[in-house]
C-alpha cells in the first residue's frame, strides 16, 4: 500500500517510474507483474508454501507464523526488463516467496544504485519481522523467541550469518519511515554502517478526508447519536497489533462509563468471527472493507480510533484516522509516538498498559475540546503526510545516490 501511494506521488511529480510486483499487474498505472498466466501462479504459490512448511515445526505458536520469514525461496528478477533499464532500484516489502536472499545478490551484483524502504525490521533481523523486547538483533540473532527450540545456533542465527555474508559487500541505502526504525536499524550488528534515511509515508488528502458525519452514518447503517470507538487491522487478532489490551482496556474502560453512555465498538479487518462477542459494550464487526469510500467513512463516524501495537513502524491507519480528523489513541511503542501529539490530537498510553489505553480512551470520548482535537488531528497530518514532499524527498535522495554511485 505505502509503495503504491509513493509510485503514484512521483509520477505526480514527473519522475518516469515503474512498479514490479510478483501479481497485481496494471500497465496503465506502471504496476508490471512477474506472473503470466495459472502456472506461474501455481509456482508462486508453491515457493510461499515451501518457506512455510520449513518454518512450520521450528515455529514458537501458530499465532507467529506469518511474524516470521526465512527469504529461501523466491524468483530471479535481475534479468527483468525493468531491472536491467533501470537507473536506480527501490526495494519495499520483498517476502511472501518474492524475492529470496539469493535474488537479492543477483540484484545487488548488477552494480545499479539500490534503495531499500524497511516497512519492518526483518532487513537487519534473523527473520522476524518484528523483535518486540528481543534485541539479538544488535548482535548475531540466536535464542529467538518466535522458535520452538531457541539456541545459540538456531534457524535464527542461521538466517542471520546469511545476511551477513549478503550484506557484507552489499551497498545499497536505507529508508525508514520513522525515527524509531532508523534508530533500530542503525544499532543493527547488520547494518549500522548503512546509510540511513527517514521520509514519512505519504497520504493522497484528497481522498482521506472529513465527510459529513450524519451522511457517513446513514450509509453505513449506525446510529449519528452514537459515539464509536474504532480498532482496525489487516488481521485483527494479529498478536503485534495487541487485541488483547485493547480487549482489557474497554472492559476497564466499561467499568467507569455511565449505563447509558452511547458509547459502541466497530471492528475492522480479517477476523475469527467471535470476537465482537468479547466486549461489554455493543460492537460491530465488518471483516472486509469494501472500498476506501467506506474506511473514509468508518474513520469519519468515529470519535476515535485505538491502535494499542505492541510495536509498529508507522501505520498507515494512524494517517489515515487523523486525516480524516478523528484523534488517535495508542502505546508509546514504535514509531506511534512520532505521530500522535500526546494531548493534542490523542493520546499515547504507557506501553503494555490496558488502564492507561482505557484512560486514553475514556479522555477522548469525554474531552470538553473535542473539536479541537480533531482539528488538531487533521492539521498535523496534513502537514506531515503531503505526497509532494515525500516525491521531492526521494526525488532528492535518488539523484544523490545516482550521482554516488557514477563516481
Amino acid at each position: 500500500m505505502s509503495s503504491s501511494r509513493l509510485l503514484k506521488a512521483l509520477k505526480g511529480h514527473g519522475v518516469d517510474v515503474k512498479m514490479l510486483v510478483q501479481d497485481g499487474e496494471n500497465i496503465k498505472e506502471r504496476v508490471y507483474s512477474t506472473t503470466g498466466g495459472n502456472v506461474k501462479r501455481w509456482i508462486n504459490l508453491l515457493r510461499f508454501i515451501v518457506e512455510r512448511l520449513v518454518f512450520l515445526p521450528r515455529e514458537s505458536s501458530k499465532s507467529i507464523r506469518f511474524l516470521f520469514s526465512l527469504a529461501n525461496t523466491g524468483e530471479s528478477i535481475a534479468k527483468n526488463p525493468l531491472a536491467v533499464e533501470a537507473d536506480v532500484i527501490h526495494f519495499h516489502w520483498i517476502n511472501a516467496g518474492f524475492i529470496s536472499l539469493r535474488s537479492l545478490k543477483e540484484l545487488f551484483s548488477l552494480g545499479k544504485p539500490v534503495v531499500w524502504t524497511f516497512h519492518d525490521m526483518w532487513a537487519f533481523t534473523g527473520g522476524c519481522h518484528y523483535a518486540l523486547e528481543c534485541e539479538n538483533y544488535k548482535l548475531e540473532c540466536g535464542n529467538c523467541t518466535y522458535l520452538k527450540n531457541p539456541g545459540r545456533r538456531d534457524l535464527s542465527h542461521r538466517i542471520w550469518k546469511k545476511k551477513e555474508r549478503l550484506f557484507r559487500n552489499s551497498k545499497f541505502t536505507v529508508v525508514t519511515p520513522s525515527q524509531w526504525l532508523h534508530n533500530c536499524g542503525k544499532s543493527s550488528s547488520l547494518l549500522g554502517h548503512c546509510d540511513f534515511n527517514t521520509i514519512r509515508y505519504s497520504l493522497d488528502e484528497t481522498i482521506f478526508k472529513p465527510v459529513k458525519r450524519e451522511e457517513a452514518c446513514s450509509s453505513l447503517g449506525l446510529d449519528a447519536g452514537k459515539k464509536y470507538i474504532l480498532f482496525g487491522a489487516a488481521t485483527v487478532k494479529n498478536i503485534i497489533k495487541g487485541f488483547q489490551y485493547f480487549r482489557k482496556a474497554i472492559e476497564i474502560l466499561y467499568g467507569e462509563l455511565d449505563g447509558d453512555s452511547g458509547v459502541e465498538i466497530i471492528l475492522f479487518g480479517k477476523s475469527g468471527g467471535d470476537e465482537a462477542s468479547m466486549f461489554p459494550l455493543k460492537t460491530r464487526s465488518i471483516s472486509f472493507v469494501s472500498s476506501t469510500e467506506t474506511l473514509v467513512e468508518l474513520y469519519s463516524i468515529a470519535h476515535l480510533f485505538v491502535i494499542p501495537s505492541l510495536q509498529d513502524n508507522s501505520p498507515n491507519t494512524i494517517m489515515e484516522s487523523m486525516l480524516c480528523g478523528t484523534p488517535v489513541v495508542g502505546f508509546n511503542s514504535g514509531g506511534i509516538p512520532e505521530m500522535i501529539d500526546h494531548l493534542e490530537n490523542g493520546y499515547v498510553a504507557e506501553h503494555k498498559s490496558a488502564t492507561d489505553l482505557a484512560m486514553g480512551m475514556k479522555w477522548v470520548l469525554q474531552a470538553g475540546n473535542y473539536d479541537s482535537l480533531s482539528a488538531s488531528a487533521l492539521s498535523r497530518a496534513v502537514d506531515r503526510y503531503q505526497e509532494k514532499r515525500a516525491a521531492e524527498e526521494h526525488v532528492e535522495l535518488y539523484e544523490r545516490v545516482f550521482k554516488e554511485n557514477r563516481e
